[in-house]
């Protein structure tokens, strides 16, 4: 017994030896892949070292592993590396449960697609990967995922959305006290801000990423900083037509020691934004000079996405010279290199500046060529805004059920709680008094109106629902497809059919317009009679409002508020197209739980019993009476008429 006992201790220790020195030698060939890669940046090198790694039980070390071989594979834009590291990352998730692995696979996956072009897919992975790294409370992940989807937004130009995601980010990144990407965030915040024209606020945020950059530790990093400080800030002023403080920027950055052969591109851009500003300013020797500069040492560099930025702006500065030759060299050159590195909003440019240099039929191409492209890539822009948001919305609705489920559950057990309790002081007060119990009633019938009330509210939100996807349907595809089919007859020069289905189209957008309503949530009620008012406001036919600012609208249901906003603009319609009226007063008051609104116009009137009512007025007086409204219309022949209109603020 003592001898097997003996035995069994040996093997043990020997199995222990030989594994411990198996994993030292894994170990020591990893050491060595990786002190070469370090020297010469040969991904092959960190491949070796990932497939050493992958049959051992060290988890840690493969998840490091594949993590540098996926970044560095993204860097130097291939794709292989970066698929191998998220199928190591996700079968190291599967094995071992290890929810960081599962991020960094989404988010692999969304540099995949990032690469390729796909960016609703991209944007979807750095949201799934967000939403572990958010589980795991690593706030600097959440951060970075975050500062990547604000990109690929502002990029896309949806500026509200880039806005938001990067707001999202300084919260979960500022209390760490990082700088880098802290810094790219509050970059990206300036640059959204500058595209949305709201130039004060983008250089005090281009101001914050230069405080944050001055701390970095190395002179390079600073130095790249300053110039991307100086780009974006000359910008910024460029764009709101201060050029000359523009060319102090620019002017600035430029004379950064070794910025032309160290960061040649942003060079090629300073250089670029610089004789742009002069061409601005009537400086015609200077901007060409700067432009010519910049097309010669991006051709030296092979640069050809800034080629084609160099010639398109050529083409424009010959344009605006009537140097119709030149102008026409530089747009075809900027063409040419355009479709090449598929640069389209170059393409379009140049498409454009052909079109206005080309007669006959070949600018008539150039022309279609560029309507087309124009429709292409707003169609792009505007599907790839809906799936981002589209994303969020339902991640957020998800969130929302849980919680709401939570609530419900909680609030039924308050509930039984509550019904409990009324029992007992039922059994203990009854018969006490009549009075008591009428003054039960009174509440129990009070709610139960309150119930149908917000039930009423209900349906017409959904029916509101119901407008705005109409609309969206008319206007996005209806109107999409007859646009479609109208460039189609032109082009077959058929155009009396053409104008026909143009006039057709029109239509259907106005009736879009009609359903559509803006949501209340992220446009005030006044501002959105503001506009209703300025869309139908002229000389002859004026609109007044009194009493909009009276009225507390933040106490107003939204059902309410849009019910009003309705009937206003039917009430305004029916006027200017019946009443002859030159004028319409709109009139609010309210009281503590009701909203008053009367409507005249001194129009030509009608006999109000001999008239049978239109449809207009058969719907505005149905949606008043289904909110629990009052509807009351009032007319006299060359007087005018009065609508009165009276609603609960929420049913309280």
């Amino acid at each position: 017994m003592y001898k097997k006992t003996t035995l069994f201790i040996y093997f043990i220790l020997f199995s222990t030896f030989v594994f411990s020195q198996e994993n030292k030698d894994v170990k020591d060939s990893i050491s060595f892949y990786l002190k070469s890669f370090k020297e010469n940046k040969d991904l092959n090198l960190l491949k070796k070292a990932v497939l050493i790694a992958e049959p051992t039980n060290l988890d840690s070390l493969k998840r490091e592993l594949n993590i540098k071989y996926g970044i560095y594979g993204y860097l130097k834009k291939d794709t292989t590396s970066l698929f191998i590291s998220q199928q190591n990352l996700l079968k190291l998730y599967l094995e071992s449960k290890d929810s960081f692995a599962l991020a960094k696979h989404y988010h692999y996956k969304a540099l995949i697609f990032r690469l390729k072009f796909i960016k609703d897919s991209s944007f979807y992975y750095y949201h799934k990967s967000k939403k572990i790294s958010i589980n795991l409370k690593d706030s600097l992940e959440v951060a970075r995922r975050l500062l990547s989807m604000a990109r690929d937004q502002e990029m896309q130009r949806d500026y509200l959305g880039s806005e938001i995601s990067s707001v999202e980010a300084l919260k979960y990144i500022e209390p760490l006290n990082e700088i880098r990407y802290t810094a790219n965030i509050y970059n990206n915040l300036g640059l959204v801000l500058t595209q949305t024209k709201r130039f004060a606020e983008a250089r005090e945020n281009f101001l914050i990423f230069k405080k944050l950059n001055d701390k970095k530790p190395t002179e390079k990093e600073r130095k790249k900083a300053n110039i991307d400080y100086f780009i974006n800030v000359g910008l910024s002023y460029a764009d709101e037509g201060k050029h000359k403080k523009a060319v102090e920027y620019y002017k600035q950055g430029l004379s950064i020691k070794g910025i032309e052969t160290e960061y040649p591109r942003r060079y090629h851009t300073l250089t670029d934004n610089l004789a742009y500003s002069n061409f601005k300013l009537g400086n015609k020797t200077l901007a060409l000079n700067g432009y010519k500069k910049a097309l010669l040492s991006r051709e030296k560099y092979k640069n050809l996405y800034g080629q084609s930025i160099s010639h398109s702006l050529l083409s424009n500065f010959y344009i605006f010279y009537n140097d119709k030759q030149k102008a026409l060299f530089h747009a075809k050159k900027g063409l040419q290199i355009s479709l090449k590195i598929h640069n389209s909003r170059r393409i379009l440019e140049n498409l454009k500046y052909l079109s206005q240099l080309t007669k006959g039929e070949k600018g008539k191409q150039y022309l279609m060529d560029y309507i087309q492209l124009s429709d292409s890539i707003t169609k792009r822009e505007r599907n790839l805004k809906n799936q981002f948001a589209k994303i969020r919305y339902e991640t957020e609705k998800k969130d929302k059920e849980n919680n709401s489920l939570k609530e419900e559950n909680n609030k039924k057990q308050l509930l039984l709680e509550s019904e409990k309790q009324q029992k007992i002081i039922g059994w203990l007060i009854a018969g006490v008094s009549i009075l008591f119990i009428g003054f039960g009633i009174s509440i129990v019938s009070n709610r139960r109106k309150k119930l149908l009330f917000e039930a009423k509210l209900q349906q017409v939100e959904v029916r509101e629902n119901e407008r705005q996807q109409i609309a969206k349907s008319l206007h996005d595809e209806v109107a999409g497809d007859i646009r479609m089919l109208h460039l189609k007859l032109s082009k077959a020069n058929q155009l009396d059919e053409a104008e026909k289905l143009n006039v057709i189209k029109e239509n259907v957008r106005t009736l879009s317009h009609q359903l559509s309503s803006e949501s209340f949530e992220m446009v005030s009620f006044k501002d959105q009679i503001i506009n209703l008012i300025s869309d139908y406001f002229d000389v002859n036919f004026k609109i007044k409002v009194e009493g909009i600012d009276n009225v507390n609208w933040l106490e107003v249901n939204n059902a309410i508020k849009r019910t009003l906003f309705l009937s206003i603009r039917e009430s305004i319609q029916n006027t200017k197209k019946h009443a002859e009226a030159d004028q319409i007063n709109i009139t609010f008051s309210e009281t503590k739980k009701a909203i008053f609104l009367v409507i005249f116009d001194n129009g030509k009137g009608f006999d109000v019993e001999g008239k049978k009512n239109g449809i207009g007025l058969k719907n505005l007086r149905e949606r008043i009476v289904e909110i629990n409204g009052v509807f009351s219309l009032e007319s006299k022949l060359e007087i005018g008429t009065t609508i009165k209109i009276e609603t609960p603020k929420n049913g309280n």
